[in-house]
């Protein structure tokens, strides 16, 4: 089992901070665009993985729970030996092992027309997986618009009507917020997963996943005139 803490040099009560800044460090240390290791790209991604795992309260005391069993379970007597079951892989692990293997074609094409294809190709299918974002901030933004629209119907509003309004208008305001964070945070991994992958710049990484993203919300805009 992989040793987190030690990859990314700290303890196991070291604070959220400590585990952010240690990370900015090994990941500015390992990128692949500071390090021309070939081994540097692999390191990065085990470093990513520890920091995904330890970065979130949930996923550090799963981990940190199945590190305790298999402590235990080291200890115990071999006649009693229990098996502990593998802890599960994030849904960003995944991600980036498919990923891995996605990337194997574009380093295999040989014309500038096929790399740029297979780029282009990785960055709609990466932001085509915004569409949970996409359609929940719609759904979002038209509940917000009805409940302002009420606002401005004085006739039949009462203090505990308008009251409640405010109340569930800030409360749509904090899930766009909370939609619009984990976006941001979504796509700064992907940015960094597709850079190493497919070894290009972070900026050209960005720049590729935003045109797809305006791809799929005009496909999205499309299907909302042409069904609705």
């Amino acid at each position: 089992m992989k040793d987190y803490y030690s990859l990314l040099g700290i303890d196991k009560n070291a604070t959220k901070k400590d585990v952010k800044r240690n990370y900015r460090v090994l990941a500015t240390k390992y990128h692949p665009d500071k390090n021309s290791d070939p081994k540097a790209a692999e390191k990065f991604i085990v470093i990513t993985e520890a920091y995904n795992i330890l970065s979130k309260p949930k996923s550090r005391a799963k981990y940190d729970l199945y590190r305790w069993q298999q402590q235990k379970q080291q200890k115990a007597a071999a006649d009693e030996f229990t098996v502990v079951p593998p802890l599960r892989e994030s849904t960003r692990t995944r991600r980036n092992k498919a990923q891995k293997k996605r990337s194997i074609s574009y380093h295999q094409a040989s014309s500038g027309i096929g790399k740029f294809l297979q780029l282009a190709k990785e960055s709609f299918y990466i932001c085509s997986r915004y569409y949970l974002h996409i359609l929940g901030t719609t759904l979002l933004l038209v509940i917000l618009q009805e409940e302002v629209r009420h606002l401005f119907m004085p006739a039949d509003l009462s203090l505990f009507r308008i009251g409640f309004i405010l109340f569930f208008a800030g409360v749509i305001a904090f899930c766009l917020l909370w939609i619009f964070r984990n976006f941001y945070e979504s796509f700064k991994l992907d940015a960094h997963a597709f850079s190493v992958f497919y070894r290009i710049s972070q900026q050209k990484a960005v720049g590729y996943l935003m045109a797809g993203l305006l791809v799929v919300l005009m496909l999205y805009l499309y299907l909302l005139v042409v069904y609705f």
